[in-house]
């Protein structure tokens, strides 16, 4: 292993907002650009909620306002969610997602949009009822993720819409990444909550 590698952060060092952030802002900082694989590497491999989160996190940040943006983290988070839903123990990509590269601008604000959450997420985020945050609710909550990635590409056309069904999908996220139900159980009240203003406003 290089030395940049030996001393180069992931969440796994910590499950918390703060560890990820801190990963996405140190890794790429020589780096112009940051291929999907090493982006897997910085975070985890086996961290399911964090990419979860990061995709989600990356569409709250600035870096969401750009067209299409919205419409390829949906397809992110519908291909996690399906390795959830499959029982898959790794996240797994394709050789030639791995070699795609985004932009260190976008990796750094999504880092600094991570960052200013866990000032105040991760000191009570590690708390909640666990139970709800492993099988076979984590599979539950990827299917409704599923549902809600298919959402976002009709909502782009309106700006911030996507924000909606993205903010469930950080709180699934984040109920994965930290195991903690009490987030897994918000995230399912809002996704009731929204399934219900849908079915009204279609039934109206």
């Amino acid at each position: 292993m290089n030395r940049e590698g030996a001393t180069r952060p992931t969440v796994n060092d910590g499950r918390s907002i703060g560890a990820l952030a801190d990963a996405l802002l140190t890794g790429p900082a020589r780096q112009a650009r940051l291929s999907l694989g090493e982006l897997l590497r910085l975070i985890g491999d086996r961290s399911f909620g964090a990419v979860l989160v990061l995709a989600a996190g990356t569409n709250l940040s600035p870096a969401g306002m750009v067209p299409t943006v919205s419409t390829v983290l949906a397809g992110v988070v519908a291909f996690t969610s399906l390795q959830i839903v499959a029982g898959l123990q790794h996240i797994w990509l394709p050789r030639f997602l791995r070699q795609k590269t985004v932009s260190r601008r976008i990796v750094e604000s999504t880092g600094r949009t991570m960052k200013t959450w866990s000032s105040w997420l991760d000191p009570w985020l590690t708390r909640g009822l666990h139970p709800l945050a492993r099988k076979p609710f984590d599979r539950v909550a990827a299917l409704i993720c599923i549902l809600l990635s298919l959402t976002v590409p009709f909502l782009e056309f309106f700006p911030w819409v996507t924000n909606v069904p993205m903010t469930i999908i950080a709180i699934f996220g984040l109920g994965l990444l930290v195991r903690n139900g009490l987030l897994m159980g918000v995230g399912f009240a809002a996704s009731l909550i929204l399934a219900y203003f849908v079915y009204r406003l279609l039934s109206s």
